[in-house]
């Protein structure tokens, strides 16, 4: 019974912080805006109201209200709270887009567009022009180029949830090899790599681990706590075990010749292949090339799809290998 009511404090606590930040954010623009019009925006009656504005004026904001037909509330002398105390930088590093689809993915309920607008009445006049440009100029897009509306994460919600309470959860997760294995996590974080979702987390034996949450097939929370690493980072322990990763991987290096079409199309498609090595145009148009693959198979499947384009140096192995699919090919289409 405790723990519920104090639950309801905290909720009461932030609908009114929230309603709060409203009031100034409606009020910053300078004019005077009426009891009744600041209860229908923020669906209060016109009671609360006034209580909220004796609460900004506790704290300091110098708020004040017209009497009459055409009063209502306002600022003294327009002040605003910017955000002066940042660098013109730090500014502008506040309006880089925000990726909608993250915050649409963790149901965060606001969009950039709203966040931009809000920043905007807090910033000191001479950046907003520039902020203002920043935002219309550059855009961060974290989806596929071909998006699905099947791109849900029911995991999302409950594992979210547990990241911030510190709670245990128990998944059942489906393994790349299609082995399907259930246990109970310690989830310490959530992780947006491109399009693609990570949970990083303790298992059972306190191991870290890396899960891909579209591989969790159903999990609940089992509203158990559990004690936090102290001196965990997520953003190091990120990077770390991704260059572990890229250690581990498998590398087949394969010396090619390109003609200026494929040489272009390699340098575009970076997913499937790494350059390791690129000569000088030769007098034929070609370009001598070094590209690196997980596997044999991969570059072969690679290097067929640009048909008469590309041409294998070495390993002379590969070489055998092109013949003998090309020959197969041929075969088919007989």
């Amino acid at each position: 019974m405790t723990r519920t009511v104090m639950f309801l404090k905290k909720g009461v606590f932030f609908m009114k912080a929230d309603r709060l930040i409203k009031i100034l954010l409606l009020l910053q623009h300078g004019e005077k805006v009426s009891t009744r019009a600041l209860s229908e925006e923020l669906e209060v009656s016109e009671r609360t109201i006034h209580r909220d504005m004796e609460s900004l004026s506790a704290a300091g904001i110098p708020v004040y209200a017209e009497r009459g037909a055409a009063g209502g509330w306002k600022l003294v002398d327009n002040w605003k709270q910017r955000l002066s105390w940042l660098k013109e930088k730090e500014v502008m590093a506040l309006f880089l887009p925000h990726a909608d689809k993250v915050m649409k993915d963790l149901d965060m309920g606001i969009s950039s567009s709203e966040i931009r607008d809000k920043l905007l009445l807090s910033v000191p006049g001479e950046t907003k022009e520039s902020a203002g440009k920043l935002w219309e100029r550059i855009h961060v897009d974290m989806g596929t180029w071909k998006s699905s509306t099947s791109e849900t994460l029911p995991a999302m919600d409950v594992i979210k949830e547990a990241v911030m309470n510190d709670t245990k959860v128990k998944v059942t997760y489906e393994k790349a090899n299609g082995d399907v294995k259930e246990s109970i996590i310690k989830p310490l974080g959530l992780v947006a790599k491109s399009s693609t979702w990570y949970v990083v987390l303790l298992n059972e034996a306190d191991q870290f681990r890396s899960y891909r949450m579209d591989r969790i097939k159903a999990c609940s929370s089992l509203e158990e706590p559990f004690e936090r690493p102290e001196d965990f980072t997520l953003a190091e322990y990120w990077e770390a075990s991704k260059k572990k990763f890229t250690k581990s991987l498998p590398e087949y290096a394969v010396r090619i010749v390109a003609s200026p079409i494929a040489l272009q199309r390699i340098q575009f498609t970076g997913r499937f292949v790494r350059t390791t090595y690129q000569g000088e145009e030769r007098e034929d148009g070609w370009t001598e090339l070094e590209l690196s693959f997980n596997s044999e198979e991969e570059a072969l499947g690679f290097i067929v799809g640009f048909g008469d384009q590309v041409k294998v140096c070495s390993p002379v192995s590969l070489q055998d290998k092109v013949r003998e699919r090309a020959e197969e090919i041929i075969e088919l289409y007989k």
